[in-house]
């Protein structure tokens, strides 16, 4: 085989595979960090903060470290312990995502938000879903591109620096990124996918009742998953069941296919957003369904940005001809001025002194050796990480042959993976959906005699599973998935200490006398059904002093 044989098989496999785009690597930092920061305040709000990454909540730092949910864990939370410390922590966390989005020392915070996230996931693993492992793996995988090329306050220092020194920006068709990890996503897309779709191999899924049962999972479901499940027709199940199978088994191809791969690739994005959008509507899954809303950017070709920068120019001239048709608009706009001006010229004051003293030759090349030599570290550090990932999967989806070859492999190829918590086990609602559902219920004695569910303030309401969606946040939907398993039995008491001190406070006759924390459950209705049945109940925790 010739040089120029090989110089095409290159070239072909560079430009279908294992190139980028810098405008699309700009776009998916913006995207990915504004997720990082939703998720992060999901976390924090309606009581999320005390309740579940606190000592006043269900899960002490300290029981959480010396006796963890899984092995090999870590966080930077496990050292703040009252609410207010740990406020102060995702101030902290949001000051770092925050960063991130807008490409301030873009390098840096790539490392410290995967750091902070993995955090966070960590401070309590009875909240970790699908949508957590494919935001670890999305963002250990970006670590290693540069994010802060375009879009970003590190691009535009370097502009103006390059402006400061007599260069020109550099005109025309702008670069692209070419690396193992371009390729290293593409397959981290397919795997997601096609492994998702490969272990979905219960009744439910054979007999198109999946999306059914899905409706009927009050513990995760929205008021509209509510609605649609009492008007179902009989085509509605068996149609969305079927074409989730056909989507997920689809993406494999159409991601990695190396002709027609601009209506391919848009045909993708188009599925993604429209599978996930319709996901977030009908049910809580945490940050899953916008994780992957944000990886599809990242699919984004030159073609795409020819289009999507035509519309960008249209949309601006048509905001300079609404403000110059608003005169008072325009003034408020006007007003600011002098503070965005200031601004602009501190950080290009800023950017010219950062390079103000010339660099020696000598240490300029060294500098250029160094860069090279962090480059090819870079590549060869995502290789062997795609390598531990390939016999994760293996191992973790019992593939036939493989994992029998593989389960001897050292130990410590799965430690990396498990501190980095990039799992692959790719298994949503599969090999079935669930056909029961259920919620806890606190069935608290007061000292006046009477009965209140101190998680909602009203009587025990022993027939809730029978009724409509709980509508729980993504946390409580999650906590209460995971918490009535018999292998997290040692993490009861810690919702036993949480009930104490959640009523404390509460006057003196209605003091709580005694508990129990009973799991209420019922059977789904099967297809052309309305109603729950088989009611039942299971006591996990009971107080009296």
């Amino acid at each position: 085989m010739g040089f120029g044989v090989l110089a095409r098989v290159w070239a072909f496999a560079r430009d279908r595979w294992l190139s980028i785009d810098l405008r699309t690597l700009g776009l998916f930092r913006i995207a990915f960090g504004l997720c990082l920061m939703a998720n992060l305040i999901d976390h924090a709000t309606g009581g999320n903060l005390t309740t579940f990454f606190s000592n006043d909540g269900v899960l002490t730092n300290h029981f959480a470290l010396f006796a963890p949910i899984q092995a090999r864990v870590w966080s930077l939370l496990f050292a703040f312990s009252r609410p207010g410390e740990v406020a102060v922590a995702f101030a902290a966390i949001l000051v770092v995502y925050t960063l991130y989005t807008i490409g301030w020392r873009t390098r840096v915070m790539q490392v410290l938000a995967l750091i902070c996230f993995i955090s966070i996931q960590n401070r309590n693993l009875l909240l970790q879903d699908g949508g957590s492992f494919a935001c670890s793996a999305i963002a250990v995988w970006t670590a290693f591109l540069p994010l802060g090329a375009r879009f970003s306050v590190d691009a535009w220092m370097r502009r103006q620096r390059l402006l400061a020194h007599g260069g020109t920006p550099a005109e025309g068709s702008p670069p692209r990124h070419v690396s193992f990890v371009c390729l290293a996503l593409l397959l981290q897309l397919a795997v997601i996918y096609g492994f998702n779709a490969a272990n979905k191999s219960g009744e439910t899924w054979r007999d198109g009742s999946a999306v059914h049962y899905i409706l009927w999972l009050n513990s995760r479901n929205t008021w509209l998953a509510g609605v649609m499940r009492a008007h179902e027709p009989a085509w509605f199940s068996p149609l969305l069941t079927r074409g989730t199978l056909a989507f997920e088994w689809s993406a494999p191809f159409l991601a990695l296919c190396p002709v027609w791969q601009t209506p391919l690739r848009r045909l993708l994005i188009l599925g993604m957003w429209s599978f996930h959008l319709g996901i977030a509507s009908l049910m809580s899954l945490g940050p899953f369904a916008y994780a992957m809303l944000t990886f599809s950017l990242l699919l984004l070709g030159e073609d795409d940005w020819r289009i999507l920068e035509a519309k960008f120019r249209m949309l601006r001239s048509f905001g300079a001809q609404k403000l110059r048709n608003r005169p008072a608009l325009g003034r408020s706009v006007a007003r600011l001025t002098p503070f965005w001006s200031y601004l602009l010229a501190r950080g290009r004051a800023r950017a010219i002194a950062d390079e103000s003293v010339s660099t020696p030759a000598p240490v300029a090349r060294a500098r250029t050796r160094w860069q090279w030599f962090a480059l090819e570290a870079r590549e060869l550090a995502s290789i062997g990480l795609a390598g531990l990932m390939f016999v994760e999967l293996m191992l973790a989806n019992n593939v036939p042959v493989m994992s029998e070859r593989l389960k001897d492999r050292p130990g410590w190829m799965g430690d990396v993976l498990y501190y980095l918590r990039v799992y692959q086990t790719w298994s949503m609602f599969a090999p079935d959906v669930p056909r029961n559902d259920g919620m806890i219920v606190v069935d608290a004695t007061l000292a006046d005699g009477s009965h209140v569910d101190p998680l909602t303030g009203n009587p025990p309401d022993f027939q809730a599973p029978l009724g409509g969606p709980c509508r729980y946040d993504h946390d409580w939907s999650e906590y209460t998935y995971y918490f009535p398993w018999e292998r997290h039995r040692a993490y009861r008491d810690g919702f036993r200490d949480y009930i104490l001190t959640r009523t404390a406070d509460w006057p003196a006759e209605r003091k709580v006398r005694a508990f129990e924390v009973f799991w209420v459950s019922a059977d789904l209705p099967g297809p052309g059904e309305l109603g729950a049945r088989g009611l039942r109940r299971e006591s996990l925790v009971a107080y009296k002093p």
